[in-house]
């Protein structure tokens, strides 16, 4: 073969190896976008509502009916928020457990009150913060929830049923949960907990029966082989 054919082969193959890799750098570009565009635009507005039955086997055989909310990050009314209150009013729980982060920035007082005031239960409506609530505090926060009938159970007991108790926590990565007051239910109690961070769960895991959290949004980021990249 004339040294120009092999010259020729060689350049050809070097350009087809550079093509490929711009082919490769424009699928992962274009991956990238696409999951930024889905996070940012269909993800946070489409509501999911998952139902779950669980037994805690305690003495009561009443069945409490709970709804969990998280990470609202709300500036008020808006469709989002119009869909999701009527969800809750048709489904009308027992409880709404409400794990953390209300706060976004460029909200107000006001905007928050004005989404809080409409989430109702039967009996009670509890809130615990998350770190949106401590990185930007709500002024007049614990004013807003008593006007409303929100029970602010940070790092706080109540007993829901016999032998049913709720604890609930300051968020772990930011403000200061205080396990110590599970010491205050009696033994053998059911205990059910609120906290924001599901990386506190490392920490009550043998000490309660549930938990509800919040902070992850979607949901929580697994990569094969290796889990989770942070709790």
């Amino acid at each position: 073969m004339a040294k120009s054919e092999k010259t020729s082969q060689f350049l050809n193959l070097k350009i087809k190896s550079i093509m490929n890799k711009k082919n490769v750098i424009f699928i992962i570009s274009l991956l990238g976008l696409l999951v930024i565009l889905y996070s940012y635009f269909i993800e946070t507005s489409w509501i999911e509502t998952t139902n779950h039955q669980i037994s805690l086997n305690s003495n009561s055989s009443k069945k409490i009916k709970v709804i969990q909310i998280s990470d609202l990050h709300t500036t008020g009314l808006g469709q989002i928020e119009e869909k999701f209150l009527k969800i809750i009013n048709s489904l009308k729980p027992d409880y709404i457990f409400i794990t953390g982060d209300i706060a976004t920035p460029g909200g107000t007082s006001a905007k928050y009150e004005d989404v809080l005031k409409k989430i109702k239960a039967k009996r009670n409506v509890f809130y615990i913060p998350g770190n949106w609530e401590d990185w930007e505090p709500i002024p007049d926060l614990q004013n807003i929830l008593k006007r409303n009938g929100i029970v602010d159970l940070t790092n706080k007991t109540i007993k829901l049923d016999e032998n049913l108790w709720l604890v609930g926590f300051a968020d772990a990565p930011t403000g200061s949960p205080d396990i110590k007051i599970i010491e205050n239910i009696p033994k053998n109690s059911k205990i059910i907990s609120i906290f924001h961070s599901p990386i506190f769960f490392k920490e009550v895991s043998n000490l309660i029966d549930l938990a509800f959290v919040g902070h992850t949004h979607g949901g929580q980021i697994r990569l094969p082989f290796i889990g989770a990249i942070a709790l």
